[in-house]
């Protein structure tokens, strides 16, 4: 057998380390009502190593699904609740936000606290399984408008307290009195420019056919998206999340009875995992 020249035994290891590296993790979430498979994303790579270092050390092990609301989602992990606790956990992590994760059925996100104590949107280690529901996508789009529409009359009247755009004000008054609502949305709509002048962009959501087609079929909860880190998917067991969301809760939504977890971890190669579950990973730029 003829000598390889290094060129080519560089690139025969280069390969093997290659290879050996093409591998994912499947994290088990087991629950009295049966099991969910999830993978997390690479795209979020702050959360995945958060959530696997405490699913790896046994922390969310005898922790339950304290928070469960059926039609919109079912939430636990909250390691503090556990008896015992000596060190209480306040990891923050900051948001990963992607367009291209959104809270359709199955996704597995970062749980947080409110906007007024937390600005920056930071999750916490706790996190929630989105149930929710169908939204055809004409609706989906009328919400969208609708709540981009509030956030400029939010904006413009917060304008209007500090004496600015008067002008604006006092023809925005006549139109109401004069109940011609297209007209107060047409002067809305046109003083975006002063809007943004003062508060900077004002985002939009905005959605791809895909993504109005996933709401539409497997639905979700679409006013969460880009306000809380989606970080992972269940890949099997979704009939788990209607099980557990259909049981019998308190006023505060803590299930009657209590669903205990325990995470287990599992490292398979990205090839065996799609053709177990059928997650597509994306392709390498």
């Amino acid at each position: 057998m003829k000598n390889l020249p290094e060129t080519a035994f560089l690139f025969i290891i280069t390969g093997l380390i290659s290879g050996c590296a093409e591998k994912d993790h499947v994290v088990t979430i087991s629950t009295e009502y049966g099991d969910m498979k999830v993978i997390l994303f690479d795209e979020t790579p702050r959360h995945k190593e958060t959530f696997l270092e405490m699913a790896g050390s046994g922390a969310y092990d005898g922790t339950i699904f304290h928070r469960v609301m059926q039609g919109f989602m079912i939430q636990g992990g909250d390691v503090n609740r556990k008896p015992g606790i000596k060190e209480p956990v306040n990891t923050l992590i900051s948001p990963e936000f992607r367009h291209n994760l959104i809270h359709t059925k199955g996704m597995l996100a970062g749980a947080r606290t409110g906007d007024n104590v937390n600005p920056q949107k930071k999750s916490g280690t706790q996190f929630y399984i989105v149930q929710g529901r169908k939204y055809p996508t004409p609706e989906l789009k009328q919400i969208n408008e609708g709540v981009y529409y509030n956030l400029l009359v939010s904006r413009l009247n917060q304008l209007f307290q500090q004496g600015k755009y008067r002008n604006i004000r006092d023809k925005l008054m006549e139109l109401q009195i004069a109940n011609d609502n297209e007209a107060v949305k047409k002067t809305v709509y046109e003083s975006l420019s002063f809007i943004e002048s003062e508060f900077g962009k004002i985002p939009k959501k905005t959605y791809s056919e895909q993504q109005y087609a996933a709401y539409e079929t497997v639905g979700g909860v679409p006013h969460l998206d880009w306000e809380y880190t989606v970080y992972g998917q269940v890949v099997d067991g979704l009939e788990v999340i209607d099980v557990i969301a259909g049981q019998p809760v308190s006023s505060t939504n803590l299930p009657l009875e209590a669903i205990y977890m325990t995470v287990t971890v599992k490292e398979l190669p990205k090839k065996k995992i799609t053709e177990l579950y059928g997650f597509t990973y994306p392709e390498k730029k």
